[in-house]
């Protein structure tokens, strides 16, 4: 009994070993393995729209009430990046930088008065409102905690459950002091 049950495991080896079943398993649990490749704010659109994933998924996973109390709290800005969240009705949730904004209407954010080439009647908000499941980039100007200046920023908006979600970053200006410095070289 003893030997067959040695020739019953050695032959299951040899079937393994055959098919190359272990290879795949092997190979499955080294996928699994690889840590993920999450975009570096050197990318910032790829960088947004993983921010913003991450607040749905952390909406999937541990609801609403987390995902809000989350983003509400100012120790999630990361820099110049905060997710904002608004009910289906568009009035803010969260907005960690300007809680004074809960519970008011995306709505009613206005273009800010140098960006009236984007003026088309609508507001601001409403642009930023008019995301969908698929997502949209709406580009306008905004005053930059960071600098103090209006500058041009670029938001990324989804719609999840009803929800909205975004988030944005700050264009960065080209820099051009080597060109003037070779002018001044020049002239």
């Amino acid at each position: 009994m003893k030997n067959f049950l040695i020739m019953l495991l050695m032959l299951g080896f040899a079937a393994i070993s055959i098919t190359g079943c272990e290879k795949k398993m092997v190979d499955s649990m080294m996928d699994a393995a690889k840590p993920s490749e999450t975009p570096t704010k050197d990318n910032p659109e790829a960088y947004t729209v993983a921010l913003v994933q991450a607040a749905i998924d952390l909406y999937k996973t541990e609801g609403l009430d987390a995902v809000i109390a989350y983003h509400n709290d100012p120790a999630n800005i990361d820099g110049q990046r905060y997710v904002f969240i608004t009910d289906e009705n568009d009035n803010f949730l969260a907005h960690a930088p300007m809680p004074e904004l809960i519970g008011t209407d995306l709505k009613d954010v206005k273009w800010l008065e140098e960006d009236v080439e984007r003026h088309d009647g609508s507001t601001l908000g409403a642009k930023i409102a008019e995301a969908t499941a698929t997502g949209a980039w709406i580009d306008y100007l905004w005053p930059n905690p960071v600098s103090g200046e209006n500058e041009q920023k670029r938001t990324w908006a989804i719609r999840h459950d009803g929800y909205l979600f975004g988030s944005g970053y700050y264009v960065p200006i080209e820099d051009d002091s080597e060109e003037q410095a070779s002018e001044t070289v020049e002239n």
